[in-house]
């Protein structure tokens, strides 16, 4: 069965035009009507044309979009009826596509065949999205939605946590952050109303005090301009979250600041080579590691967290104040525009309002 989808698609950075998508419908999918999407910083760098020319030659036109909510419209797959509220999962992997492929031997967001919508994919920034069921998550009618919508954010910080053997042990009971921004106030956040690890353990390094203070209600937060990191012990796992033109020096301040045998996990995004004190890695026997997006166990692991008022609260501060209401792809460019112009803390939210609704 074929299913017709109103989509409003990236052509060149800086502009959107109106397109109709042809979607099968097979067993086991289900129709989703986006309703409310979160506009992330991977958005920004295809709208902006900050992104190299061969991958912006080779994805679009695109749909963008992928951290959303909707509304299921119609269901093949049992777990799922029409009015069902559901947060979207973007990456499908290579088992729920329609070809067949080879099992692999990855976790779902390192598969090489998946998909991720928004990234060479039409992502969630059409009227009839039709996705795999599995690749969905049912959002309880108590739970907001301006925080079902960080779902897809807070996955992302999730997902390397849930990797590690262990976060602490009893001679290292320490945990540290580089970074104070969101993606080390998500991976805060989790590490402290998830996780569990309490406020006299939970470091955060950063070189703003203004941005430091979001964090002084459950971590313990330094500047790093003034801290002796040689001197420390107690740290076993590091999650560098600074990025930019900052990694290089977060993560030689982690070298010298954790423990032997300790955990560094690279969660900042820098489009540089990085120089970094291998000997002092080699000689403390320390693992790093990668992370990249997230699979449907955090979404899940989500959902459920967010009933907890506190953590719900803490989250609270990258939520707006308001939505941008999108009719049309000029609303949606003024969404853009703005965003770009005031980048910050808090997110953007887009309320759809779809011809037929």
């Amino acid at each position: 069965m074929k299913i017709q989808s109103n989509a409003f698609r990236l052509t060149e950075p800086g502009q959107f035009e109106q397109a109709t998508l042809i979607h099968d419908y097979d067993e086991r999918d289900i129709i989703i009507r986006p309703t409310k999407a979160s506009v992330c910083h991977a958005d920004l760098r295809y709208y902006t044309g900050n992104r190299r020319p061969e991958a912006l030659a080779k994805k679009l036109p695109m749909a963008l979009f992928h951290e959303g909510i909707g509304i299921v419209e119609d269901s093949k797959h049992p777990n799922f009826i029409q009015g069902d509220k559901v947060v979207i999962v973007p990456n499908i992997p290579s088992y729920l596509r329609k070809q067949n492929f080879a099992p692999s031997p990855y976790q779902d967001n390192y598969d090489e065949h998946a998909l991720f919508m928004g990234s060479g994919f039409d992502g969630i920034c059409q009227d009839q999205l039709v996705v795999p069921g599995d690749n969905v998550v049912k959002v309880p009618d108590t739970l907001d939605e301006d925080v079902a919508l960080l779902a897809e954010l807070c996955s992302v910080s999730l997902f390397p946590i849930n990797q590690l053997e262990h976060i602490t042990t009893d001679n290292s009971p320490q945990v540290a952050i580089f970074g104070d921004g969101p993606v080390g106030y998500l991976a805060a956040t989790a590490l402290h109303y998830i996780y569990g690890i309490k406020q006299e353990q939970l470091l955060v390094f950063g070189a703003i005090a203004e941005k430091l203070a979001a964090f002084e209600n459950f971590a313990t937060t330094h500047l790093v301009f003034d801290y002796d990191f040689k001197q420390h012990r107690g740290v076993h796992t590091v999650f560098e979250c600074a990025g930019g033109k900052f990694s290089e020096s977060a993560i030689n301040q982690a070298i010298d600041l954790i423990d032997r045998q300790g955990h560094i996990v690279l969660m900042g995004v820098t489009e540089d080579r990085v120089g970094i004190n291998t000997r002092d890695v080699l000689e403390k026997g320390l693992t790093f590691s990668g992370s990249s997006r997230s699979t449907k166990r955090e979404f899940e692991q989500l959902i459920d967290a967010f009933s907890n008022k506190q953590y719900q609260k803490a989250l609270r501060k990258l939520i707006p104040d308001t939505y941008y209401d999108i009719y049309d792809t000029n609303d949606l460019k003024i969404a853009l525009d703005d965003t770009t112009a005031h980048k910050g803390w808090k997110k953007t939210y887009l309320q759809y309002h779809w011809k037929n609704d």
